[in-house]
């Protein structure tokens, strides 16, 4: 009977533990979904290609073009962001941070990139797209003016199924929220996290972060600076004769 007792304690540690450790990790699922965004009294559409660290998003961007983004959470030292550009045969590589200040992910209460990592308080599980989920209730202070209130719905290998946020900014605006519908999961094709064959990559700053040679646009050179000119040797004048 003695001999059961560490392992009855052990599955029971297990069920009360929380899915993480207060945190929420990097996904680690691999799977293909639809997605819905609502923010700021406007809904778009998209549709996510995941595997573990590496995203593939489709989506129409503020002008209703549509936009790709590559993301490789797994390249260089906190990942890198690919903007495809196929009607200029460019992809724009940039570091994840500079993606955030550019806007292009990691949107305060929107995107789902501004949740991985941060703390979290589970509250419940909850069936969400008819996967089992956690509830969690997040909480981001991002400096005097930005506080971001979120609830997220996760499963335990980090498909982030729903969000729901909003900003201390925003007070006015309804909560922005970020829906995952036709979830399949399942192997994804490699070729869809890589910059297709016959795109240029221009890297955005000029580093080297994923170890391949950035393609830098071509730079006019200044010109060099003239030497100064030498002065005239003065004229001899004439010999008396």
């Amino acid at each position: 009977m003695q001999r059961l007792v560490p392992s009855a304690l052990a599955a029971m540690t297990l069920i009360a533990a929380p899915a993480w450790a207060d945190k929420l990790p990097l996904p680690k699922a691999a799977y293909s979904a639809d997605v819905v965004f609502f923010a700021k009294g406007k809904q778009t559409s998209g549709h996510l290609n995941v595997d573990g660290p590496k995203e593939r998003r489709q989506a129409k961007n503020a002008a209703g073009a549509d936009k790709t983004l590559i993301i490789r959470r797994d390249q260089g030292k906190a990942g890198l962001v690919y903007d495809l550009k196929p009607s200029r045969k460019l992809a724009v590589a940039m570091r994840m941070a500079a993606a955030e200040a550019a806007g292009e992910i990691g949107a305060p209460g929107i995107d789902i990139d501004a949740f991985y990592g941060v703390e979290a308080t589970a509250q419940g599980a909850e069936t969400i797209e008819g996967l089992q989920t956690t509830k969690y209730a997040i909480k981001i202070d991002g400096g005097p003016d930005l506080v971001v209130n979120a609830t997220v719905w996760a499963t335990d290998d980090v498909i982030i199924v729903k969000m729901i946020g909003k900003t201390s900014i925003d007070t006015d605006a309804a909560p922005s929220r970020m829906e995952l519908k036709n979830i399949q999961r399942g192997p994804q094709d490699p070729a869809l996290f890589e910059v297709p064959t016959g795109l240029e990559v221009l890297t955005a700053g000029g580093e080297d972060e994923a170890g391949q040679k950035p393609a830098a646009a071509p730079v006019a050179e200044a010109p060099a600076a003239a030497a100064p000119a030498s002065a005239p040797a003065p004229a001899t004048p004439p010999a008396n004769k």
